[in-house]
């Protein structure tokens, strides 16, 4: 019973690699998990060329790099990449989340518009207080996506002010998410 119930989860699991995963050459487990990996390396070439690209771009051109341009809403970040995948990527070069900082971006769009994007370390519960959070303050969450591969990471794309006159301000939405994670202080 034991094994039956292991088997139908790792058959489940790889259904929804299989569905993430745009070239499948083969039905079997290898061809699945091997197309997965090809799939992330030619993604994260994709990346780093586009990185490279806005590196060199010069100085005085309009794609100037600022500080919103770390802003990544569906850039997968090595510290986001399963283990296996990140050994065979990047071996050995990659700091595990729990060594590393909290991060929280909020930008302020057209109107009453707040995108966010998070990362931090996963603990039990950070989902519900995130989104407890996010409505206490009185935004109405529309779009996210929330991923918890080796940490936890939200994007939401679309959050509306809902509350007429209040405005909160990015910092003060960053503190409370920040607060609502369990890292007290940070800023």
């Amino acid at each position: 019973m034991a094994e039956r119930r292991r088997r139908k989860k790792l058959n489940d699991r790889l259904y929804m690699l299989r569905s993430v995963v745009p070239k499948i050459s083969k039905m079997d487990r290898a061809s699945i998990l091997g197309d997965a990996v090809d799939y992330l390396k030619e993604l994260l070439q994709r990346i780093n060329n586009l990185h490279n690209e806005l590196e060199s771009t010069p100085p005085g051109s309009l794609l100037q790099p600022s500080a919103s341009a770390s802003f990544h809403p569906l850039t997968p970040t090595p510290p986001t990449l399963p283990c296996r995948v990140k050994e065979d990527l990047y071996p050995g070069d990659l700091l595990s989340p729990k060594n590393q900082s909290p991060k929280v971006e909020v930008r302020v769009r057209e109107g009453r518009a707040v995108n966010i994007h998070m990362f931090c370390t996963r603990r039990p519960g950070l989902l519900l207080s995130t989104m407890r959070a996010l409505d206490n303050l009185g935004l109405d969450v529309q779009q996210a996506v929330i991923s918890c591969f080796n940490g936890f990471a939200l994007d939401v794309f679309r959050a509306e002010q809902c509350r007429e006159g209040q405005d909160v301000p990015p910092e003060q939405i960053k503190a409370v998410l920040l607060d609502s994670a369990g890292y007290h202080g940070l800023n």
